[in-house]
């Protein structure tokens, strides 16, 4: 299915409320989930309830906790105008969007231009020049004269910075990218992005990495779905100054029994209190032009069998955000 919003509550057809929380308690004693529809009048669609369940992937450690949620039938749609009809929402972000940024296709499909977002985080361009301040850099034409420009004007990257928050917040709240694929194309400059190139959820971490290495100082901008493991401030007199917001890391088994691949992603800033201010715990949605580390070695006591050594590779994903709006709160 994944068509829709993932829903926290809903209501049976008697109007009596039900969270997810409730219908996960049900289903762990096996008691019969009541016929669920959308508690936000007057939609009333049909509803199903998912719950929480474990999935194994290649590769994984130990099987990926999928957690329990509400959605939509595969025959059902929420009306225009309630607060989970995604393909509204979608289309109230596109309505207060830059043009320049969202383009509308022939097709009636819309082209998301990842590059003017690119340019305006101060990443690298696709000539290798990097945005100098000002907003112009230099070509390269043959000319030696003629300058282009990269980066745009404060309102006009305000509102690149607002829809793709927008839409990435709207991602991690759907099922899977099939809503947004359906509606909106991701471009690069000349190369078109598939969203599972683009959106990355904690057990796809390792692919983040992967595309960001292979991509390296001309990567373009992607966004990573988390939750807040921890905070790390810089001790006194450190010679680095920022703090660390850090993700539950993704692991991943390797041939070795006793080597295992870690991909972890955090955010660096120097503002510790806007970073604490993500509660562990938080899901949240990071985007941005990130930089990766190549992998480094640990090796640990095994805690269950002290006669064997457990070796960590881990790879480090990290954002710098240019601007807060980078950093989102699921909700």
């Amino acid at each position: 299915m994944g068509k829709g919003i993932k829903m926290r509550s809903a209501q049976d057809r008697h109007g009596n409320p039900y969270s997810v929380e409730a219908l996960q308690a049900m289903h762990d004693r096996q008691q019969t989930i009541p016929d669920l529809i959308c508690d936000h009048p007057p939609c009333g669609c049909d509803l199903r309830f998912v719950p929480r369940y474990q999935q194994n992937r290649a590769n994984r450690i130990e099987p990926i906790d999928v957690p329990a949620y509400i959605g939509l039938t595969s025959d059902s749609e929420h009306i225009t105008g309630c607060r989970y009809d995604a393909p509204g929402r979608i289309t109230a972000i596109v309505a207060q969007s830059d043009p320049d940024f969202i383009k509308a296709l022939d097709d009636g499909k819309r082209e998301l231009r990842l590059l003017a977002l690119h340019n305006g985080l101060g990443g690298r361009s696709l000539s290798g020049v990097t945005p100098a301040p000002g907003g112009k850099a230099t070509a390269g034409a043959p000319s030696g004269n003629k300058t282009t420009n990269f980066t745009q004007t404060e309102e006009k990257l305000s509102s690149y910075l607002r829809t793709t928050a927008d839409l990435v917040a709207l991602r991690a709240l759907c099922e899977s990218d099939a809503l947004l694929a359906a509606e909106l194309i991701l471009r690069f400059g000349t190369k078109r992005i598939i969203w599972s190139q683009f959106f990355f959820e904690q057990e796809r971490y390792d692919d983040a990495w992967e595309l960001i290495k292979a991509g390296d100082a001309n990567a373009y901008p992607i966004a990573l779905a988390g939750i807040v493991k921890s905070h790390h401030a810089p001790s006194p007199g450190a010679k680095y100054k920022s703090s660390f917001l850090n993700c539950r890391p993704l692991y991943r088994r390797t041939d070795d029994p006793d080597r295992l691949d870690v991909f972890e992603a955090s955010i660096a800033h120097p503002d510790g209190k806007w970073l604490a201010s993500f509660p562990v715990g938080t899901e949240i949605v990071m985007f941005g032009v990130w930089k990766f580390a190549e992998a480094v070695e640990t090796q640990r006591k095994n805690p269950r069998d002290p006669s064997r050594t457990t070796t960590f590779v881990t790879h480090k994903l990290t954002l710098q955000p240019k601007f807060k709006r980078q950093l989102i709160e699921v909700s």
